[in-house]
Protein backbone atom coordinates (compact mmCIF):
# COMPACT_ATOMS: atom_id res chain seq x y z
CA UNK A 1 0.00 0.00 0.00
CA UNK A 2 2.03 3.03 -0.98
CA UNK A 3 1.16 6.71 0.68
CA UNK A 4 1.04 7.83 -2.76
CA UNK A 5 -2.64 6.68 -2.66
CA UNK A 6 -3.42 8.94 0.02
CA UNK A 7 -2.71 11.85 -2.51
CA UNK A 8 -4.81 10.49 -5.20
CA UNK A 9 -7.67 10.18 -2.81
CA UNK A 10 -6.91 13.80 -1.58
CA UNK A 11 -7.38 14.69 -5.08
CA UNK A 12 -10.50 13.63 -5.09
CA UNK A 13 -11.76 15.03 -2.84
CA UNK A 14 -10.00 18.73 -3.44
CA UNK A 15 -11.80 18.42 -6.75
CA UNK A 16 -15.43 17.07 -5.61
CA UNK A 17 -17.93 20.12 -4.09
CA UNK A 18 -21.07 17.60 -3.06
CA UNK A 19 -20.00 14.99 -1.11
CA UNK A 20 -22.20 11.72 0.36
CA UNK A 21 -20.27 9.71 2.98
CA UNK A 22 -22.23 6.43 3.73
CA UNK A 23 -22.88 4.65 7.08
CA UNK A 24 -22.82 0.88 7.11
CA UNK A 25 -26.20 -0.89 7.65
CA UNK A 26 -26.97 -1.16 11.32
CA UNK A 27 -25.02 1.10 12.04
CA UNK A 28 -22.35 0.86 15.13
CA UNK A 29 -20.00 3.39 16.79
CA UNK A 30 -17.27 3.14 14.07
CA UNK A 31 -19.38 3.55 11.30
CA UNK A 32 -21.07 6.55 12.92
CA UNK A 33 -17.61 8.34 13.86
CA UNK A 34 -16.01 7.70 10.85
CA UNK A 35 -18.97 9.61 9.07
CA UNK A 36 -18.97 12.63 11.04
CA UNK A 37 -15.43 13.00 11.90
CA UNK A 38 -14.81 12.79 7.85
CA UNK A 39 -17.98 14.86 7.09
CA UNK A 40 -16.92 17.56 9.35
CA UNK A 41 -13.07 17.85 8.33
CA UNK A 42 -14.74 18.02 4.60
CA UNK A 43 -17.07 20.56 5.84
CA UNK A 44 -14.70 22.41 7.53
CA UNK A 45 -12.75 22.40 4.08
CA UNK A 46 -15.87 24.36 2.44
CA UNK A 47 -17.75 21.02 1.13
CA UNK A 48 -20.94 20.47 1.04
CA UNK A 49 -21.77 17.19 2.89
CA UNK A 50 -24.54 14.42 2.91
CA UNK A 51 -24.23 11.75 5.53
CA UNK A 52 -26.04 8.81 4.55
CA UNK A 53 -27.95 5.82 6.75
CA UNK A 54 -30.31 3.90 5.51
CA UNK A 55 -30.91 2.90 8.86
CA UNK A 56 -31.86 4.61 11.83
CA UNK A 57 -28.64 5.84 13.88
CA UNK A 58 -28.87 3.87 17.10
CA UNK A 59 -29.70 6.36 20.61
CA UNK A 60 -26.45 5.24 22.10
CA UNK A 61 -24.73 7.63 19.25
CA UNK A 62 -27.16 10.96 18.88
CA UNK A 63 -24.53 12.24 21.65
CA UNK A 64 -22.67 13.27 18.89
CA UNK A 65 -25.24 15.11 16.83
CA UNK A 66 -24.74 18.00 19.81
CA UNK A 67 -21.28 18.85 17.65
CA UNK A 68 -23.92 19.50 14.37
CA UNK A 69 -24.22 22.78 13.32
CA UNK A 70 -27.61 23.10 13.99
CA UNK A 71 -27.06 20.53 16.88
CA UNK A 72 -29.66 17.89 14.57
CA UNK A 73 -29.29 14.55 13.31
CA UNK A 74 -28.09 15.10 9.62
CA UNK A 75 -28.08 11.57 8.90
CA UNK A 76 -30.69 11.16 5.29
CA UNK A 77 -31.42 8.00 3.53
CA UNK A 78 -30.03 8.39 0.05
CA UNK A 79 -27.66 11.15 -1.86
CA UNK A 80 -29.45 13.72 -3.60
CA UNK A 81 -26.71 15.43 -6.16
CA UNK A 82 -23.67 14.20 -5.05
CA UNK A 83 -20.28 14.11 -6.94
CA UNK A 84 -18.26 12.18 -4.88
CA UNK A 85 -19.59 9.32 -2.65
CA UNK A 86 -17.55 8.10 0.25
CA UNK A 87 -17.68 4.77 2.21
CA UNK A 88 -15.47 4.36 5.62
CA UNK A 89 -15.43 1.10 7.37
CA UNK A 90 -17.79 -0.52 4.55
CA UNK A 91 -16.08 -3.61 3.04
CA UNK A 92 -18.55 -4.52 0.60
CA UNK A 93 -21.03 -2.26 -1.87
CA UNK A 94 -24.37 -3.92 -0.12
CA UNK A 95 -23.26 -3.15 3.31
CA UNK A 96 -23.45 0.80 2.32
CA UNK A 97 -27.59 -0.11 1.38
CA UNK A 98 -29.49 -0.31 -0.94
CA UNK A 99 -28.38 2.52 -3.07
CA UNK A 100 -25.58 1.51 -5.01
CA UNK A 101 -27.42 -1.37 -5.59
CA UNK A 102 -30.48 0.37 -7.12
CA UNK A 103 -28.67 3.37 -8.63
CA UNK A 104 -25.80 0.79 -10.80
CA UNK A 105 -25.16 4.44 -12.37
CA UNK A 106 -22.95 5.35 -9.26
CA UNK A 107 -20.04 4.17 -7.56
CA UNK A 108 -18.14 3.93 -4.82
CA UNK A 109 -15.19 6.94 -5.33
CA UNK A 110 -13.39 6.30 -1.87
CA UNK A 111 -13.29 3.85 0.59
CA UNK A 112 -11.73 3.91 3.85
CA UNK A 113 -11.82 1.00 5.78
CA UNK A 114 -10.10 -1.98 8.23
CA UNK A 115 -12.07 -5.21 7.08
CA UNK A 116 -9.87 -7.95 5.98
CA UNK A 117 -12.22 -9.18 3.65
CA UNK A 118 -12.41 -5.59 1.90
CA UNK A 119 -11.00 -6.53 -1.79
CA UNK A 120 -11.64 -3.15 -3.09
CA UNK A 121 -14.72 -1.36 -2.52
CA UNK A 122 -14.29 2.15 -4.31
CA UNK A 123 -12.30 3.28 -7.40
CA UNK A 124 -9.64 4.39 -4.58
CA UNK A 125 -9.16 2.55 -1.53
CA UNK A 126 -7.47 3.24 1.41
CA UNK A 127 -8.01 -0.37 4.10
CA UNK A 128 -5.46 -0.84 6.81
CA UNK A 129 -6.78 -4.80 8.10
CA UNK A 130 -4.41 -4.70 10.88
CA UNK A 131 -6.48 -1.24 12.42
CA UNK A 132 -8.52 -2.18 15.09
CA UNK A 133 -11.15 0.65 13.92
CA UNK A 134 -12.07 2.40 10.95
CA UNK A 135 -11.90 5.75 12.96
CA UNK A 136 -8.19 4.81 14.26
CA UNK A 137 -7.19 4.94 9.84
CA UNK A 138 -8.93 8.39 9.88
CA UNK A 139 -7.13 9.58 12.57
CA UNK A 140 -3.61 8.58 11.04
CA UNK A 141 -4.50 9.95 7.59
CA UNK A 142 -6.48 12.93 8.07
CA UNK A 143 -3.74 15.39 8.24
CA UNK A 144 -2.21 13.82 4.99
CA UNK A 145 -5.72 14.43 3.64
CA UNK A 146 -5.11 18.06 4.61
CA UNK A 147 -7.16 17.90 7.76
CA UNK A 148 -6.81 18.79 10.80
CA UNK A 149 -8.14 17.76 14.43
CA UNK A 150 -11.03 19.92 15.78
CA UNK A 151 -13.23 18.75 19.62
CA UNK A 152 -15.63 17.09 17.41
CA UNK A 153 -14.06 15.58 15.09
CA UNK A 154 -11.64 14.31 17.51
CA UNK A 155 -15.01 13.02 19.76
CA UNK A 156 -16.28 11.09 17.15
CA UNK A 157 -13.04 9.31 16.22
CA UNK A 158 -12.39 8.54 19.52
CA UNK A 159 -16.31 7.36 20.10
CA UNK A 160 -16.07 4.78 17.02
CA UNK A 161 -12.27 3.61 18.32
CA UNK A 162 -13.84 2.49 21.99
CA UNK A 163 -16.96 1.04 20.58
CA UNK A 164 -14.93 -0.75 18.05
CA UNK A 165 -12.22 -2.33 20.16
CA UNK A 166 -14.72 -2.98 23.44
CA UNK A 167 -13.18 0.00 25.14
CA UNK A 168 -9.49 -1.53 24.42
CA UNK A 169 -10.05 -4.58 25.23
CA UNK A 170 -10.05 -6.76 22.00
CA UNK A 171 -7.07 -8.85 21.13
CA UNK A 172 -6.52 -6.80 17.36
CA UNK A 173 -5.46 -4.02 20.29
CA UNK A 174 -2.17 -2.60 20.11
CA UNK A 175 0.17 0.29 21.29
CA UNK A 176 -0.87 2.61 18.46
CA UNK A 177 -4.40 2.75 18.98
CA UNK A 178 -3.69 3.81 22.58
CA UNK A 179 -1.68 6.99 21.28
CA UNK A 180 -4.37 7.24 18.92
CA UNK A 181 -7.08 7.91 21.44
CA UNK A 182 -4.08 9.46 23.78
CA UNK A 183 -4.16 12.24 20.96
CA UNK A 184 -8.07 12.38 20.71
CA UNK A 185 -8.10 13.05 24.21
CA UNK A 186 -5.31 15.83 23.85
CA UNK A 187 -7.35 17.59 21.11
CA UNK A 188 -10.72 17.97 23.43
CA UNK A 189 -12.41 14.81 23.62
CA UNK A 190 -14.25 13.66 26.86
CA UNK A 191 -13.18 10.05 26.88
CA UNK A 192 -15.45 9.35 30.32
CA UNK A 193 -18.52 11.04 28.16
CA UNK A 194 -17.96 8.97 25.26
CA UNK A 195 -16.99 5.71 27.18
CA UNK A 196 -20.10 6.09 29.54
CA UNK A 197 -22.69 7.20 27.34
CA UNK A 198 -21.61 5.16 23.99
CA UNK A 199 -19.74 2.05 25.35
CA UNK A 200 -21.35 1.73 28.63
CA UNK A 201 -24.88 3.33 29.20
CA UNK A 202 -27.58 1.11 27.91
CA UNK A 203 -31.70 1.24 27.92
CA UNK A 204 -34.48 -1.05 29.34
CA UNK A 205 -34.79 -2.25 26.28
CA UNK A 206 -31.30 -3.41 25.82
CA UNK A 207 -31.87 -4.96 29.08
CA UNK A 208 -34.67 -6.82 28.09
CA UNK A 209 -32.53 -8.06 24.80
CA UNK A 210 -30.12 -9.53 27.32
CA UNK A 211 -32.92 -11.32 29.53
CA UNK A 212 -33.97 -12.90 25.86
CA UNK A 213 -30.62 -13.52 25.04
CA UNK A 214 -30.18 -15.64 28.23
CA UNK A 215 -33.15 -17.53 28.34
CA UNK A 216 -31.90 -19.12 24.96
CA UNK A 217 -28.10 -19.49 26.13
CA UNK A 218 -26.24 -22.65 25.26
CA UNK A 219 -22.83 -23.78 25.68
CA UNK A 220 -20.79 -26.93 24.57
CA UNK A 221 -17.48 -27.83 23.55
CA UNK A 222 -15.95 -23.90 23.43
CA UNK A 223 -19.23 -22.68 21.52
CA UNK A 224 -21.64 -20.47 23.06
CA UNK A 225 -24.92 -19.56 21.03
CA UNK A 226 -27.91 -17.75 21.40
CA UNK A 227 -30.99 -16.81 19.48
CA UNK A 228 -33.63 -13.82 19.24
CA UNK A 229 -36.31 -14.05 17.56
CA UNK A 230 -38.52 -11.15 15.66
CA UNK A 231 -41.54 -11.75 18.03
CA UNK A 232 -39.33 -12.30 21.10
CA UNK A 233 -38.03 -8.92 20.60
CA UNK A 234 -41.30 -7.05 19.23
CA UNK A 235 -43.43 -8.97 22.45
CA UNK A 236 -40.88 -6.91 24.55
CA UNK A 237 -40.83 -3.26 22.87
CA UNK A 238 -37.50 -3.96 20.82
CA UNK A 239 -37.65 -2.60 17.15
CA UNK A 240 -33.79 -2.55 16.52
CA UNK A 241 -31.44 -5.51 15.79
CA UNK A 242 -28.29 -3.95 17.79
CA UNK A 243 -27.06 -6.88 19.74
CA UNK A 244 -26.53 -4.70 22.50
CA UNK A 245 -22.81 -6.42 23.01
CA UNK A 246 -24.49 -9.62 24.37
CA UNK A 247 -22.40 -11.85 21.68
CA UNK A 248 -19.31 -10.54 23.17
CA UNK A 249 -20.71 -10.97 26.89
CA UNK A 250 -21.20 -14.95 25.38
CA UNK A 251 -17.54 -14.89 24.27
CA UNK A 252 -16.34 -13.62 27.57
CA UNK A 253 -17.83 -16.54 29.32
CA UNK A 254 -14.37 -18.67 31.04
CA UNK A 255 -14.05 -21.62 28.63
CA UNK A 256 -16.20 -20.17 25.46
CA UNK A 257 -13.88 -19.87 22.35
CA UNK A 258 -16.43 -18.41 19.80
CA UNK A 259 -19.73 -17.42 20.47
CA UNK A 260 -22.61 -16.66 17.62
CA UNK A 261 -25.69 -14.58 17.93
CA UNK A 262 -28.41 -14.91 16.00
CA UNK A 263 -31.32 -12.01 15.55
CA UNK A 264 -34.52 -12.63 13.22
CA UNK A 265 -35.32 -9.53 11.05
CA UNK A 266 -37.86 -11.22 9.26
CA UNK A 267 -39.75 -14.09 8.50
CA UNK A 268 -36.28 -14.77 6.23
CA UNK A 269 -33.71 -12.50 7.17
CA UNK A 270 -31.59 -13.97 9.93
CA UNK A 271 -28.27 -11.29 11.47
CA UNK A 272 -25.97 -13.58 12.41
CA UNK A 273 -22.77 -12.33 14.55
CA UNK A 274 -19.40 -14.26 15.58
CA UNK A 275 -16.57 -13.07 18.47
CA UNK A 276 -13.49 -15.46 18.67
CA UNK A 277 -10.43 -15.81 20.75
CA UNK A 278 -7.00 -15.17 19.20
CA UNK A 279 -6.58 -18.58 17.31
CA UNK A 280 -10.02 -18.77 15.83
CA UNK A 281 -10.56 -17.34 12.46
CA UNK A 282 -14.62 -16.58 12.51
CA UNK A 283 -13.80 -14.32 9.45
CA UNK A 284 -13.76 -17.62 7.65
CA UNK A 285 -16.93 -18.45 8.99
CA UNK A 286 -18.65 -15.51 7.60
CA UNK A 287 -17.52 -16.04 4.31
CA UNK A 288 -18.96 -18.76 4.44
CA UNK A 289 -22.52 -17.10 4.31
CA UNK A 290 -21.21 -14.06 2.39
CA UNK A 291 -20.50 -12.28 5.59
CA UNK A 292 -17.22 -10.48 7.15
CA UNK A 293 -15.37 -8.74 9.18
CA UNK A 294 -11.89 -9.44 11.56
CA UNK A 295 -11.10 -13.00 12.10
CA UNK A 296 -11.63 -12.08 16.03
CA UNK A 297 -15.42 -10.42 15.12
CA UNK A 298 -17.65 -10.76 11.78
CA UNK A 299 -20.77 -11.48 11.11
CA UNK A 300 -23.10 -11.79 8.17
CA UNK A 301 -27.05 -11.18 7.07
CA UNK A 302 -28.62 -14.38 5.37
CA UNK A 303 -31.87 -14.39 3.17
CA UNK A 304 -33.67 -17.30 2.57
CA UNK A 305 -34.04 -19.95 5.22
CA UNK A 306 -35.85 -19.30 8.85
CA UNK A 307 -33.75 -18.85 11.52
CA UNK A 308 -34.13 -22.11 13.20
CA UNK A 309 -33.28 -23.71 9.72
CA UNK A 310 -30.15 -21.81 9.45
CA UNK A 311 -28.70 -22.11 12.75
CA UNK A 312 -27.88 -26.12 12.65
CA UNK A 313 -25.86 -24.84 9.34
CA UNK A 314 -24.38 -21.89 11.14
CA UNK A 315 -23.39 -24.20 14.12
CA UNK A 316 -21.90 -27.07 11.97
CA UNK A 317 -19.38 -24.68 10.29
CA UNK A 318 -18.49 -23.00 13.37
CA UNK A 319 -17.79 -26.40 15.53
CA UNK A 320 -15.60 -27.66 12.27
CA UNK A 321 -13.66 -24.22 12.03
CA UNK A 322 -12.76 -24.61 15.92
CA UNK A 323 -12.10 -27.95 16.05
CA UNK A 324 -9.40 -27.11 12.84
CA UNK A 325 -8.39 -24.60 15.19
CA UNK A 326 -7.75 -26.11 18.45
CA UNK A 327 -5.24 -28.91 16.84
CA UNK A 328 -3.35 -26.05 15.54
CA UNK A 329 -2.67 -24.20 18.74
Amino acid sequence: MLRDDLQLIRKRLEKAKNIAVFAHVMPDGDSVGSVLALGWALEDAGKTVQYISQDPIPEHFHFLFEYCKDGKNPFVSEPVGADCFVTPDISSVDRAGSFFLDHPEFSVDICIDHHISNEGVGKLNWIVPESPAACEVLKNILPELGFSFTQRISSALLCGIITDTNSFTNSNVYAGSLRAAADLIDNGADIFKISHIAYEEHTIQEMDFWRIGMSNLKMENGLAWSKVSKAEREARGIFNSDDSGFVSYMGNTTGIKVSVLFIELDERITKISWRGLPGYNVAEVALEFDGGGHKAASGATVHGPRMDELIPVVLDKTNAMIFRSSGQL
